[in-house]
């Protein structure tokens, strides 16, 4: 790709983008943007069509989207896979709710296909099997099921439920106690049960006896009908629904029944009959007489006293133990088909993406080493361990931490040991992979890099500067780079731009209707003191411009207690007379020579009309500015003058207001807008001036107070805001 035609209309807040960037002679464009202007939503908009994804208008959906970005002056649309978005850093990469995912070694978008399908599988997950909580009476139900049924050797819940499901549907068991009643964590009640293995054989052998003797209970190699049978029997059959239908029951020991109590009568007598052997019943009390021993027994105690038919159930504890989450799942099943559903048309999806990973592997060794050359003196190393993943529950590689030789629980690292400037240069970690990989496949990227370095370190910074720098000697790789860090910006052009900063570098200013990307490789970007230095003496608008410039320099150099200095002061606010300093409606061109030379050397003022007043100089050259249309260069001057201008008209008026005419020394605007307010905030007539004030306070004092260390403000603020806010502040002079 050498050329790029971007055309943007209504894409979350940009009303209009057009641009085309040509990657000929370089292949990374810079672009400073403000805070606002544009950074975010078009690094959204790329984003949405690397996503296959519709950009939109957040605020009115009935605005219609535009958003071409055409290759190689064709009418060919950029690819999505071939748009590669890299957000400014996010926290959300350590969001430990989603901790097992996002260690996986794996690109974002992988990532994200394995969260869709985990959520989508968790979720049902979870609103099937919580009501175990409450029908079994266990908290820890998940693992009592992977561990109850290990002997599947099934590798997660999914596939045990898939083995067990026929199982489920057939039991017909009934069960009243809690599942740690039984099978308790501390395994107490298995180990009572195996130590006293002859006295429930006992109990068992002479339980089955008493049913083989029984006319009403049977017993043969293939069947059982027993106690637990009969009260199966019993409770299939109650609400007498099958009896009032008029149907009969006709038993071998008691001929023919027509009413469940008769029937609940005859089997509450017969099961009597049983566990009322006196032989049984001895082998039972010796059996309750030493469950006495601890806490747990003693529960298990109260449920074999309420149906002594569970020890019968006890003589292989683990086949029993599953036999019971067999009837509890049962109360779930339509749940757990869907569930088992669910897994088997996902299961080959999350395969693959595990595939991907283990595949990727040897990208992220890549990656790691690359990083930690990079990004030295980091407290952490590195190392890609295998770990199971959340669903399927097989090894896949992922991220380990050591601190200091430590091995460190991810979770401890980042919420406790790791600085927010280490947290961020782990997060270029992710970022590396993903170059590395469309490096190694050859891909054709178009790389839109949202303030990579916001916020970082120094030490940082530049290793991603370095990095960027990289990457723009790549043959496949083109690069768009927004910041809102005017200093990371002018780094940029110094150090990857270089000799191509003027043609591949941008400021972006919001206009009217539309954005525009305005060349910033000039001096009057870049530097612009040097070029208002060579012409400060015959150019008015730079006279101008440099006033607070010079008047700084006069602080740094003699302090304020001077008459030059008061002077350029006088001209920047409006007062009157002080001594031998003139008001500021007296002051001329010529005033300002001697205290010009005294901090810029080899100064003489050429200029056509010396005796011209400051106040007239001003308000003509905002006359040129507001009827000069904008052009494709970023004039700074216009923009200080403008807020000079507009500090001086505000408080113009503030002075024809106000009753207090006291003399204010120092800070004078902001104190004569808090006497303006205290005199008439309760005053309707005044909201709307006061308001137009409030916006003078805000917008113009750093716009004025320039320095060579930090011009930032003038380039945030759109000079159509400037030229709106003059407008408002000259019609109170009117009123």
């Amino acid at each position: 790709m050498n050329k790029l035609k971007i055309e943007l209309q209504n894409c979350y807040g940009i009303k209009k983008l057009n641009h085309e960037f040509d990657f000929s002679d370089c292949k990374t464009f810079v672009i400073y943007a403000p805070n606002g202007v544009m950074k975010t939503s078009f690094a959204k908009t790329l984003k949405n069509i690397a996503n296959g994804e519709q950009p939109c208008d957040q605020i009115d959906e009935a605005l219609k989207p535009v958003y071409n970005f055409f290759i190689d002056n064709s009418n060919t649309q950029i690819k999505p896979e071939e748009i590669c978005v890299i957000e400014h850093y996010n926290e959300k990469v350590f969001d430990l709710s989603e901790d097992k995912i996002l260690t996986l070694l794996a690109d974002d978008k992988t990532k994200k296909e394995y969260l869709a399908i985990f959520s989508e599988i968790e979720n049902l997950k979870k609103s099937t099997i919580s009501g175990l909580k409450k029908i079994s009476g266990s908290s820890n139900y998940e693992f009592e099921i992977i561990e109850s049924f290990s002997n599947l050797n099934k590798k997660n819940i999914f596939e045990i439920f898939e083995a067990i499901l026929n199982n489920i549907e057939k039991s017909k068991d009934s069960f009243e106690f809690k599942y740690n009643h039984i099978f308790d964590k501390g395994g107490k009640v298995k180990k009572f049960l195996q130590e006293n293995f002859m006295l429930l054989k006992q109990y068992i052998e002479k339980y089955d006896e008493l049913i083989s003797q029984s006319i009403f209970f049977a017993k043969n190699a293939d069947h059982v009908f027993g106690t637990t049978e009969a009260k199966i029997l019993s409770k299939s059959l109650e609400g007498d629904e099958y009896f009032i239908a008029g149907h009969k029951l006709v038993l071998k020991s008691h001929g023919e029944i027509s009413a469940k109590n008769k029937l609940s009568e005859i089997i509450e007598k017969e099961i009597s009959k049983i566990f009322g052997d006196k032989e049984l019943k001895e082998i039972f009390d010796k059996i309750d007489n030493l469950l006495d021993a601890n806490k747990e027994l003693q529960t298990f105690k109260k449920v074999i006293e309420k149906d002594n038919a569970i020890l019968l159930r006890l003589s292989d504890y683990d086949v029993f133990r599953r036999e019971v989450w067999f009837c509890f799942l049962r109360q779930i099943e339509v749940g757990i088909k869907s569930l088992v559903e669910l897994y088997d048309q996902k299961k080959s999806d999350l395969e693959k993406i595990i595939q991907k990973a283990k595949d990727n592997q040897s990208q992220w060794e890549s990656a790691i080493k690359e990083f930690e050359n990079r990004f030295v003196n980091n407290p952490f190393t590195l190392e890609i361990k295998n770990k199971a993943d959340s669903v399927l529950n097989e090894e896949t590689p992922a991220i380990d931490f050591k601190f200091q030789g430590k091995n460190i629980e991810r979770n401890n690292l980042i919420e406790n040991i790791l600085s927010q400037g280490e947290k961020r240069a782990f997060y270029i970690l992710n970022i590396i992979f993903e170059i590395k990989s469309r490096q190694l496949q050859n891909k054709k990227t178009l790389f839109i890099i949202d303030d990579i370095a916001d916020s970082f370190d120094y030490k940082n910074k530049y290793a991603i500067i370095e990095y960027l720098n990289d990457l723009s000697k790549e043959d496949n790789f083109c690069s768009i780079i927004l910041t809102h860090n005017f200093d990371f910006f002018r780094t940029l052009q110094s150090r990857i731009l270089q000799d191509n900063k003027w043609d591949y570098s941008f400021v972006a200013e919001r206009l009217k209707d539309e954005i525009k990307l305005i060349k910033a490789g000039s001096r009057n970007v870049i530097d612009p003191f040097s070029s208002w230095k060579h012409s400060v003496n015959n150019n008015e608008k730079h006279l101008i411009a440099c006033i607070p410039f010079v008047r700084n320099l006069i602080d740094f150099k003699e302090g304020k207690d001077n008459n030059n200095y008061s002077l350029l002061t006088h001209a920047l606010h409006r007062k009157s007379i002080n001594g031998s300093v003139k008001a500021t409606a007296d002051i001329v061109i010529d005033d300002l020579q001697v205290p010009f030379s005294r901090v810029l050397s080899n100064i003489s003022f050429t200029f056509a009309d010396i005796n011209k007043k400051i106040v007239d100089v001003i308000e003509e050259q905002i006359t040129v500015i507001k009827t000069t249309q904008n052009s494709d260069s970023i004039v700074l001057e216009d923009k200080i003058v403008l807020a000079i201008g507009i500090r001086l008209k505000a408080e113009e008026y503030m002075w024809s207001k106000v009753s207090d005419q006291t003399a204010i020394s120092k800070n004078q605007t902001g104190k004569l807008f808090q006497r303006y307010k205290d005199e008439f905030k309760q005053d309707q007539m005044h909201s709307e001036a006061i308001k137009t004030l409030e916006s003078m306070n805000i917008m113009t004092p750093e716009n004025i107070h320039l320095n060579s260390f930090m011009y930032e403000p003038i380039l945030d603020m759109g000079i159509d805001e400037l030229k709106n806010l003059y407008d408002k502040v000259c019609n109170l002079l009117l009123k």
